[in-house]
C-alpha cells in the first residue's frame, strides 16, 4: 500500500497519525536506508517542485541530497527506460506529488520492481474537514462493494477533489485492487480532461479501463463528453466506448442534470442523498439510501437510438446494495447496434453495386460477410462508395487515396470489399484473417473468325496437304492422258485433254464417270485414283462438319512474356489499384516490360488506367486490348463471352481482408469471426450463391447449341459464285467459237450427212 505523506503543518492527521511523528518515521526511514551522512532521495515529478520547501519540510536537514527524475505525464513510459530504472536502483527513498505518483507505482510493479515502493507527498493538503464530510467516506463501503460485484481487479479513480479520491483509493487498495488517481478540477477545459483520460489510458498498456468517477454533474458531464470522443480523437486505436466500464458517483439532486446522450456503452450511476455541512456523521437507514441506475440503449419512434437510465437497485451508506438487475448489461450485447461506416468498390462477385432511383445499393460476399458480422458482433452498418473511385494507391509518401485514403483520414471505419493485402498499406492500415485468395491474369479477345470464315474449305487440311492433292491432280492427269495416247485402241477422233482433266476431277470429287477403258494399265490406274479419291473425300467431310460445329480458335498469345513481346494488342490495367503497384514496382523484367507499355499507351489512351473495370471490359471486347486483373471477375466475363480467353500463366497472388485503422482494437476480434466463418462453412455458402452461373463456353456446351451461320457457308457460296462464273464463261466462250465458225462457213450452218 503507498504511503501519502503531507509536508505541511502539525495539526494535520494522516491515518490518524499526527504529522509530526510521521515526519519523524520519515527521517527515521532516511537515517537507516544510508550509512552515509548524505542521503539520496528521489523525487519523480512532471514538474518543478521547490527543493526549499522540500528540506524545510524536513525540518531543514542539510544531509538531504534530492536527486530528480523528470517524467511528462505524457510519456510515463520514460520511468521504465534501462537509464533511468539504474537511477532508481540506486535511490533508498523515493517521493512523488500525490496526483502522480500512484501512476509511477503501478509502473514500477508491472515492469519487476515490485519492492520498490513510491512515498506520496501533497505540499498543500486540504483541510481534514473537508475530506471527513467527503461523500466517497460516507458511502465508500457500498461503492467497494459495487466494485467487488463488476469483479474489478484494477480501478482508476477520477475526481474533482482531491481528498475525495484518494480517500477511496485508500479503501480500495487495502482491499487488494490496484489502484490509478486522476484528479481535475471541474473548471478545467474539454482539452486538459481530454488529457486527463489519455495519461489513464497510455499509463500500463495492460491496465483495464474501469473508472470509479466521483464529482459534480457538470465535471462528470465534460469527462464523459471526452470519454465518447476518445476513440475518433485517438484516430480510432483505441476502444474507450465498448470496453471501458464506468461507475458515477453523484449526488441525488444532480440526477436530473445527468446528461444521458453519451455514447459510452457501459456506465452506471450511483446517486446518493444530499449532503450538507451540518449533515450528521451517522444516519439512519432510511435517510442513508440511494439509487443505482444504469445507462440503457433504447429505441424510440422512428429507429432513432438514445439513450435512457434504468433503475436497477439499491444501496445504503452502511455498505449494503441490492440490485435486482445487472448494473452493467451492454457488456453482453457486443457493439451495442453502433454505427460503422463501411467503405467497398464494385468488384464482380465480391461486391455488386445498382443505383435503386438514384441510390446506390450494394450486394455480394462482402456485403453478406459483413450482413452477418453485424449480426454476431451486434452493431449496425452503412455502405458507401469511395469519393475518388478508387481503391488505395500512395500518391504522396504516405498519402493514400481510395478506400486505404478514407481509413487514414478516419473518414470510415473499415473497409469490405476485395482489398489485397500488402505490405505497403500494412503500414498506414491494419487487415484480418484474409477471406479470399486469388491470382492476377489477363483476358483479351481471340480474333474474330469472320474474318477468316471465308478460308473455312480450306481448314480441314493443312497446306501442305493441299499442295500435294494438287500435285497428285497434275500428275494424275498428265499420266491418265498418257496411257490414254499409247493405248492402240484409242478413239479414232483423238484424245482430248481436257475430257481427262475434268475426268480425273470427278474421281476426286467422288463424281461418277462411265469410263470405258480399253487397256489393262488405263484400269488399274483408274481404280486407285477412285480409292483414293473416296478415301481422301471422306477425311474432308470429316473434318469439315467438325469445323463446323466446333470453331477451331488460333490464339494470338499465351503468357505475360508473349504479350510484352507483340505490338498488335494494347495491354492496361485498373488505375488507382494494387495492380499500378505490382507492375510500377515490380522486380520481375516481364512486370517492368508490361508497365513500360502502359505508361506508353496511357499517353494516347489514358483509358488504360481508367478506374471503371467495366470500361476495361468494353475495350477488351472491342478486340486488340489485354486487361490485367484478379482472376475471378475476368472468369465470370469469360463465362459470359464465349470468345474472351484468360492467359495461362498468372501475376500476382493475392489475399483479401477486412481493413480497419493501423493499431485498430478490433482487428484481432474480427479476424477470430471470419476463422469461425471459414470453419462453419458460410464462405463456400456464399461462393455458391455469387459465383452464379454456368460456364456456356465449355465444348460440349458449344457442340450442343451453336447453329450454322451464313458466315459458316459462306466459302460454300463463293464456290458457286465461281462456278456460275465459269459456267457462263464457257458459254460466251462457246458462242464466240460457233460465231467464228459461221462467218468461216459464208454463213451456212453445218450439217451432218448419215
Amino acid at each position: 500500500m503507498n504511503l501519502m505523506v503531507d509536508f505541511a503543518g502539525s495539526k494535520t492527521h494522516m491515518m490518524g497519525v499526527p504529522m509530526g511523528m510521521l515526519r519523524y518515521a520519515v527521517l527515521v526511514l532516511i537515517c537507516v536506508s544510508s550509512a552515509t551522512t548524505v542521503v539520496d532521495i528521489g523525487i519523480i515529478e512532471s514538474r518543478d517542485v521547490d527543493e526549499m520547501h522540500m528540506k524545510a519540510a524536513l525540518n531543514n536537514i542539510t544531509t538531504v541530497r534530492f536527486t530528480r527524475i523528470i517524467v511528462p505525464l505524457e510519456q510515463p513510459f520514460v520511468l521504465v527506460r534501462n537509464d533511468v530504472l539504474n537511477i532508481i536502483n540506486g535511490l533508498p527513498v523515493l517521493l512523488a506529488p500525490v496526483d502522480t505518483c500512484s501512476t509511477y507505482q503501478i509502473l514500477l510493479r508491472r515492469y519487476g520492481h515490485k519492492r520498490k515502493r513510491v512515498t506520496c507527498f501533497r505540499p498543500n493538503p486540504q483541510p481534514e474537514e473537508e475530506v471527513f464530510l467527503s461523500p466517497a467516506l460516507l458511502f465508500s463501503p457500498s461503492i467497494i462493494n459495487v466494485i467487488q460485484r463488476l469483479q474489478w481487479s484494477a480501478v482508476i479513480v477520477m475526481g474533482d477533489n482531491i481528498n475525495e479520491a484518494w480517500s477511496i483509493s485508500k479503501e480500495l487498495t487495502a482491499r487488494g485492487l490496484l489502484c490509478l488517481t486522476i484528479t481535475y478540477n471541474e473548471s478545467d477545459s474539454n482539452a486538459v480532461i481530454h488529457e486527463r483520460i489519455m495519461n489513464s489510458t497510455t499509463t500500463d498498456r495492460g491496465f483495464p479501463w474501469n473508472y470509479l468517477l466521483l464529482g459534480s454533474d457538470k465535471g462528470v458531464h465534460v469527462v464523459l463528453e471526452e470519454a465518447a470522443k476518445f476513440d475518433v480523437l485517438n484516430r480510432r486505436r483505441s476502444d474507450m466506448r465498448s470496453t471501458s466500464q464506468w461507475l458515477v458517483v453523484i449526488q441525488e439532486r444532480d440526477l436530473e442534470l445527468f446528461h444521458k446522450d453519451s455514447w459510452l456503452d457501459n456506465v452506471a450511476v450511483m446517486t446518493y442523498p444530499n449532503i450538507s455541512a451540518d449533515w450528521p456523521i451517522k444516519q439512519s437507514d432510511k435517510t442513508c439510501w440511494g439509487d443505482m441506475y444504469t445507462l440503457m440503449y433504447r429505441n424510440v419512434v422512428g429507429g432513432n437510438v438514445s439513450r435512457r437510465l434504468a433503475h436497477v437497485g439499491k444501496f445504503n451508506c452502511s455498505g449494503y446494495v441490492y440490485n435486482y438487475s445487472q448494473l452493467l448489461p451492454n457488456l453482453a450485447y457486443g457493439f451495442n447496434g453502433r454505427l460503422f461506416v463501411a467503405s467497398t468498390m464494385r468488384w464482380a462477385p465480391f461486391t455488386f453495386v445498382k443505383n435503386v432511383s438514384g441510390e446506390l445499393t450494394f450486394e455480394g460476399l462482402c456485403v453478406d460477410m459483413l450482413h452477418e458480422l453485424s449480426l454476431r458482433l451486434n452493431f449496425t452498418y452503412r455502405v458507401k462508395y469511395p469519393p475518388d473511385g478508387e481503391w488505395g494507391q500512395e500518391i504522396a509518401p504516405g498519402v493514400w487515396s481510395g478506400m486505404v485514403g478514407e481509413l487514414q483520414n478516419n473518414q470510415i471505419d473499415l473497409t469490405v470489399a476485395a482489398l489485397t493485402i500488402s505490405s505497403s498499406r500494412l503500414k498506414v492500415m491494419d487487415f484480418t484473417y484474409p477471406f479470399g485468395y486469388d491470382k492476377g491474369v489477363g483476358v483479351y479477345r481471340i480474333p474474330s473468325a469472320e474474318s477468316t470464315q471465308w478460308k473455312i474449305l480450306f481448314f480441314p487440311f493443312t497446306w501442305q496437304v493441299h499442295m500435294c492433292l494438287a500435285i497428285a491432280f497434275v500428275f494424275s492427269v498428265l499420266l491418265l492422258y498418257f496411257l490414254q495416247c499409247t493405248n492402240r485402241n484409242k478413239p479414232t477422233t483423238g484424245v482430248d485433254l481436257g475430257d481427262t482433266t475434268l475426268l480425273i476431277w470427278g474421281m476426286f470429287i467422288r463424281y461418277s464417270y462411265d469410263v470405258k477403258s480399253t487397256s489393262i494399265a488405263t484400269s488399274f490406274f483408274i481404280s486407285f485414283v477412285w480409292l483414293f479419291g473416296t478415301v481422301t473425300t471422306a477425311i474432308y467431310c470429316g473434318n469439315m462438319m467438325a469445323f463446323f460445329a466446333v470453331s477451331k480458335e488460333t490464339l494470338p498469345f499465351r503468357t505475360i512474356p508473349e504479350v510484352a513481346s507483340q505490338s498488335e494488342y494494347k495491354w492496361g490495367t485498373q488505375g488507382g489499384s494494387f495492380w499500378v503497384n505490382i507492375f510500377e514496382f515490380g522486380k520481375s523484367s516481364d512486370y517492368k516490360a508490361i508497365w513500360r507499355g502502359i505508361r506508353t499507351f496511357n499517353q494516347t489512351d489514358p483509358s488504360v488506367l481508367h478506374t471503371d473495370e467495366y470500361l476495361h471490359r468494353k475495350k477488351v471486347e472491342a478486340g486488340k486490348y489485354v486487361f490485367f486483373v484478379e482472376a475471378d471477375m475476368l472468369k465470370g466475363w469469360a463465362r459470359e463471352n464465349c470468345d474472351l480467353r484468360l492467359l495461362e500463366d498468372s501475376v500476382y497472388q493475392v489475399r483479401y481482408g477486412i481493413g480497419l485503422p493501423i493499431h485498430s482494437p478490433y482487428t484481432k476480434l474480427f479476424s477470430e469471426q471470419l476463422v469461425s466463418f471459414s470453419e462453419e462453412g458460410l464462405f463456400v455458402a456464399w461462393k455458391k450463391k455469387w459465383w452464379r452461373g454456368e460456364d456456356e463456353c465449355s465444348d460440349g456446351k458449344k457442340m450442343a447449341t451453336r447453329a450454322m451461320t451464313l458466315g459458316d457457308l459462306q466459302s460454300a457460296f463463293y464456290i458457286l459464285v465461281i462456278g456460275i462464273f465459269l459456267a457462263f464463261t464457257a458459254v460466251m466462250g462457246e458462242k464466240v467459237v460457233q460465231c467464228r465458225r459461221r462467218s468461216q462457213s459464208g454463213g451456212t450452218p453445218p450439217h451432218h450427212v448419215s
